[in-house]
């Protein structure tokens, strides 16, 4: 392998989005410098986005890693606003209530036993500023707006980028602006797609984008007070539902005045969005003609649930000569050029799991960039990151799916709008449904902390074994089973390839506070419970190969009964990579199997 340049960047990220922003602000804190080139302007100063605002549990464990936990947790949502989410026909006298789905305010919520920190609502238009503001501050990155991504070209030592920066200038005689174009060229070690479902790397790479197209829908911000228009219990949200199904909603954006609102199913692209009659729409929602309010920005979007067919370049092919002998053989380098978040997928709102399935791909992504670029990650850490993550937006955004399903479903709604006991018995059947169905976007702890690495390949005996992707695996496994992966449902385990358990020691950290820097070895129970458990070994084959490891000592009843063994290896990224009792014979091979070696 030839030699790195010393004017090459350690890691190139396209793409200053939450996720783009998340993935420096991880490496920095690994201690590798990033930068970020984004075609638009600088965060927090374009236009109000009507995005994502769920931000689950393991999100805000990310937030809390980072320091910002207490920004994203009040960031200036009302945290006494409830989070209830009601089901109507319509507001004004003709609108009848459906139902509705309770979720307690940030004020009064409950923490979970399971967890440190809780679900929050931070829109996307405070989020993506408080990460862009950790960046900054932090200094190890270099933030690059303005700036586009037209090519890269992949070798084996890294990844040529060429870049194109606009900018404006001015000419004082005629006082007209004008575009200027500079172009560049920079080297990479890596490169990291964050740029959105259109990802120019994706495209680029040729890398298929698998799954299914839901269809166009329009969405206007609009600044209205809805509290004057209903009497409804008050929400973060409300559908419409009439006998064609859902035909609109209302999200609130900033907990007051500000809400996105939504018209469901409206399918085919338009030609000029700006010409749909929105005001017809929301006179029907409002129940009234005379309605005051003001529409801020009209915004057309594609639905879909689509995946990335890979995850990664595939890296480069080498061919090898022997002039001595009439062969030739292929070497293959790793990849070095990855996608993350929408760059990789895809799924319908009806969830709120897509930011959240982004920052998870990050999290797993940003150590072994890490350790790769520390020399001691091994060439299988590419394949393992599409194996493990993969599967998580599939699984993800299927549940997506299957949430919007039910909201175009038009069974048992032809008689919503009648003042019958038979439609007063379809709204009380439907309401319920559609509560059940809403619980898996608020309150799915299963789904947020409950997702398993151990099915992306096995090892066992010393060596690997069938799986989804076999031979990638960086789990262990010790033959335990594995608890219900269920939305709403979730049960601790240190069984490996699943999130450490979380538990409040006495110094009131979280066992959790414990990871994310190198790789941790817990030794569980006092001094009398380790007699030849062999912990030194783990260290010295790590320390081999150059793989930091720290060990630390816990002496918790509640700590032994969750993770089960004396010895416990969590990952940089707070996932379980290996436990045990004792160290077995081939410790040098687990250490090889968790950096990917």
């Amino acid at each position: 392998m030839g030699s790195i340049p010393p004017s090459t960047l350690p890691v190139l990220i396209v793409g200053a989005g939450p996720v783009g922003l998340a993935l420096a602000l991880d490496l920095g804190r690994r201690g590798v410098r990033t930068t970020i080139v984004e075609r638009g302007p600088p965060t927090g100063t374009g236009e109000l986005l009507a995005k994502a605002s769920v931000i689950n549990e393991r999100t805000m464990e990310f937030c809390r890693l980072q320091g910002i936990r207490d920004e994203v947790a009040h960031s200036g949502f009302p945290e006494d606003l409830p989070g209830d989410t009601v089901f109507c026909t319509g507001f004004g006298p003709g609108g009848k209530l459906i139902g509705q789905l309770p979720m307690p305010s940030a004020e009064t919520r409950e923490l979970p036993e399971q967890c440190c920190e809780m679900l929050q609502r931070c829109p996307q238009f405070l989020f993506d500023p408080i990460f862009a503001k950790a960046v900054a501050r932090q200094g190890m990155t270099d933030v690059r707006y303005g700036v586009e991504l037209l090519k890269c070209e992949e070798d084996t030592t890294g990844v040529t980028c060429f870049l194109k920066k606009r900018s404006q200038t001015k000419d004082v005689a005629i006082g007209e602006e004008d575009q200027e174009e500079e172009h560049e060229q920079v080297r990479a070690q890596y490169v990291v797609a964050c740029d959105g479902a259109g990802s120019v790397v994706r495209k680029a790479l040729g890398i298929p984008f698998e799954g299914k197209d839901l269809g166009y829908t329009l969405s206007v911000i609009v600044k209205v007070d809805l509290a004057k228009y209903h009497n409804f219990p008050a929400g973060e949200r409300y559908l419409f539902i009439g006998p064609e199904s859902t035909w609109a909603n209302f999200t609130t954006l900033d907990g007051r005045l500000l809400w996105r609102f939504t018209v469901v199913g409206s399918g085919q692209k338009l030609p000029d969005p700006a010409a749909f009659d929105m005001h017809a729409v929301l006179r029907r929602a409002l129940g009234r003609d005379d309605a005051e309010y003001e529409l801020m920005r009209v915004l057309q979007w594609r639905r879909s649930q689509f995946t990335a067919a890979r995850y990664h370049s595939g890296g480069v092919t080498t061919n090898i000569i022997d002039i001595d002998q009439p062969s030739q053989t292929s070497q293959k380098s790793p990849a070095r050029i990855f996608l993350a978040g929408d760059a990789a997928h895809t799924m319908s709102p009806t969830g709120g799991h897509g930011l959240n399935t982004g920052i998870g791909d990050i999290s797993d992504l940003s150590w072994m960039l890490a350790a790769q670029l520390a020399g001691w990650g091994g060439p299988r850490l590419a394949d393992a990151y599409e194996a493990e993550r993969r599967p998580i937006a599939l699984r993800n955004g299927a549940g997506s799916t299957k949430n919007f399903a039910l909201w175009t479903d038009r069974v048992g709604r032809d008689k919503l709008l009648e003042d019958t006991p038979e439609g007063a018995a379809q709204r009380k059947a439907l309401g319920e449904r559609m509560a059940g169905n809403m619980r898996q976007e608020f309150q799915a702890l299963g789904l947020a902390l409950g997702y398993s690495y151990a099915g992306a390949g096995s090892f066992a005996a010393g060596a690997a074994v069938a799986g989804s992707h076999p031979g990638v695996s960086l789990i262990v496994p010790d033959g335990s089973g594995a608890p219900p992966d269920e939305p709403d449902v979730y049960v601790q385990t240190a069984r490996p390839g699943h999130r450490a358990p979380h538990v409040w020691l006495e110094d009131g950290r979280s066992t959790l506070d414990l990871f994310g820097g190198d790789f941790v070895l817990l030794r569980l129970g006092d001094d009398s419970d380790d007699v030849g458990d062999g912990y030194e070994r783990v260290v010295m084959a790590a320390k081999k190969v150059g793989m930091p490891v720290e060990v630390v000592r816990i002496d918790n009843k509640k700590v032994a009964e969750l993770y089960e063994r004396r010895l416990v290896l969590v990952r940089p990224d707070g996932m379980v990579a290996w436990r045990g009792d004792v160290v077995p014979e081939d410790v040098e091979r687990i250490v090889d199997v968790v950096r990917g070696a």
